[in-house]
């Protein structure tokens, strides 16, 4: 009998401690966003980089990862409605460039051009915001992660210049008016990895094949920078 309730005893502890450390995980969300694919491609580089993210705990944080439409006005609004459904601590926003270094996007643009988004719709070209200001800069600790792309072997550059269409004003909206007066205090920002199987040149010389696998592995050293600079944010 008595080791019956010693068992029941380290088994109540132990659901007890891992009830405790489940609720600590999902009360702090870090928000992943990626896009849908676009002009006709099968595949989005950054929804093949950060989906198998989603459900991860990184520290005392649970990674909650959504695809945007490359619609225009549909992925700002889905974009602040997660960020006021979770109330994140973090966000960082992926999107694709071209065959080019990962790109650590300094900089959004109060700017879009007449460009078709998946829906046919194509904007005269012109502010996003017309009261917004001019240009807002990434909070995310881009030094930091550059360097450790660069110790992985990850081709990656700095950019000031995310672009004039979904990618920059999903970036924008989320430097200006993420959905919440508290999301404004919080590390966000974006940045754009290259499409699936890309080949791309290091700063070495040396030809990177950014398949599935490194993709994943960017994202997820991105994602892992980010979060542990949060515990020195005031």
């Amino acid at each position: 009998m008595r080791h019956a309730r010693r068992f029941l005893l380290l088994v109540a502890g132990l659901f007890f401690g891992v009830c405790l450390t489940a609720g600590a995980d999902a009360s702090r969300i870090v928000l992943v966003t990626g896009f849908e694919p676009f002009g006709g491609d099968a595949t989005n580089g950054s929804w093949e980089a950060v989906q198998h993210l989603d459900g991860k705990h990184l520290g005392n944080a649970t990674v909650v990862v959504a695809q945007l439409p490359v619609v225009w006005g549909k992925a700002e609004t889905k974009l602040r409605a997660l960020i006021k459904l979770h109330k994140p601590v973090l966000v960082v926003g992926f999107g694709q460039a071209s065959d080019e270094p990962v790109r650590l996007e300094t900089t959004a643009h109060n700017v879009h051009e007449k460009i078709a988004d998946n829906e046919g719709v194509a904007p005269e070209t012109g502010a996003l915001d017309e009261l917004g200001p001019a240009a807002l800069n990434s909070a995310l600790p881009l030094a930091e992660i550059e360097n450790r792309l660069r110790k992985a072997g990850i081709p990656v550059k700095f950019s000031d210049d995310a672009g004039t269409y979904l990618c920059n004003a999903a970036f924008y909206t989320l430097m200006l008016d993420p959905g919440t007066d508290d999301a404004k205090s919080i590390p966000r920002g974006f940045v754009h990895v290259p499409p699936l199987n890309a080949k791309v040149k290091s700063a070495q010389g040396k030809t990177v094949v950014f398949d599935k696998a490194l993709l994943e592995k960017t994202a997820a050293l991105i994602v892992e920078t980010s979060v542990a600079a949060l515990s020195r944010v005031p």
